[in-house]
């Protein structure tokens, strides 16, 4: 029994040995493609156009929401188009940093802030320009109507890039540094959801000359307003403009100075013998700073003093109702009567 167990420890060993090999190099295969896939396959944050720029190096050339980039890259004299270019990166030129050099070459982005920037590469003396790719809205557009890109700063690290497109403004919202998109605002949709961290919005945004209102938290000022580039010449909208509209026109005062009208006497009382002293409401009325006549019906007789106590208060109150001026007729009525009472008796008397 120890014979057989010795026998086959032995064979497993044996088996083992002439194993090793063959999976160790399955394993380095398998690592080794996976690198070659990892090279050939990048990141699409890292993935671009690449253009050879001489002096072994590559420019890779991108164009998304971030702004125009070109990544400097290592990948030596003998690089052709279609091979590897994810190798060491030198520098990167983008807005932030437009300007640089690398093994002898001047590099710049130019034309930043169109839709169709370009990278520069100047060699003693001698200029070479290289197209970048156009920005969404020239790719959708065309970059001969994409208005120029403005650039202002809100809050922390978050920047808004404004542009002007046949469709509309538009604003994209993205970290200045980490290169992060975090919102747009368009035509249609100008405002960020209810409750978002960041105030910014589209003003009048269907306007011929919409403008951008945000928040700027730590400024002297908390709020900034900026208008957006204009179309280029040439080129219309794909919408009926609608410019802001007027604000409304205040309501008119009613007029209280005294009116340019005459007015007409009254007609005097049916029966009466003795003409009104009741001015008309038209006169009163035609007194500067006085409130409106008021109708009021009389028909109890004002004894004598009563009417002068009455007007008395009223002129207190600065009551200037027709219902004085009543009471002074109705008074200077009775007294004329009681007076023709008199005379009457007497005359029966002296008969």
């Amino acid at each position: 029994m120890r014979t057989a167990l010795r026998a086959s420890l032995a064979a497993a060993v044996v088996a083992g040995a002439l194993l090793a090999p063959a999976a160790g190099a399955a394993y380095a295969a398998t690592a080794a493609q996976a690198a070659t896939v990892a090279q050939e396959a990048p990141a699409d944050r890292f993935s671009g156009t690449p253009v050879y720029i001489g002096e072994g190096l590559v420019a890779v050339l991108r164009h998304e929401a971030e702004g125009p980039e070109a990544w400097i890259r290592a990948v030596g004299p003998d690089w052709k188009p279609g091979d590897n270019y994810m190798y060491r990166v030198l520098t990167v030129l983008d807005r932030m940093n437009p300007v640089d050099s690398a093994n002898g070459l001047r590099l710049e982005i130019t034309r930043m802030n169109s839709a169709a920037p370009l990278l520069t590469v100047t060699k003693e003396g001698v200029a070479t320009s290289f197209p970048m790719p156009l920005s969404e809205a020239g790719r959708t557009h065309g970059a001969e109507c994409v208005s120029a890109t403005k650039r202002l700063g809100l809050h922390g690290t978050l920047v808004a890039d404004l542009t002007t497109t046949p469709d509309g403004p538009q604003v994209q919202l993205v970290d200045g540094v980490t290169k992060e998109p975090y919102r747009k605002l368009t035509r249609t949709a100008p405002a960020l959801a209810k409750g978002d961290r960041t105030v910014a919005r589209i003003v009048n945004p269907s306007a011929a000359r919409p403008s951008f209102s945000y928040e700027t938290p730590g400024q002297a000022d908390p709020f900034g307003t900026a208008l957006f580039p204009e179309l280029p010449a040439g080129c219309t909208f794909t919408y009926a403009v609608q410019d802001e509209a007027p604000a409304p026109k205040p309501e008119a005062t009613p007029a209280t100075g005294p009116s340019a009208a005459p007015s007409a006497p009254s007609a005097p009382a049916t029966g009466s013998t003795a003409p009104s002293a009741q001015p008309s409401a038209t006169a009163a009325s035609a007194v500067p700073g006085a409130p409106k006549a008021q109708t009021v019906g009389q028909t109890a007789v004002v004894p004598e003093g009563g009417v002068a106590a009455g007007a008395e208060i009223a002129a207190e109150d600065g009551d200037d109702s027709t219902t004085v001026y009543a009471g002074a007729g109705l008074g200077a009525i009775v007294a004329g009567l009681g007076a023709a009472f008199i005379a009457r008796r007497r005359a029966r008397s002296r008969h």
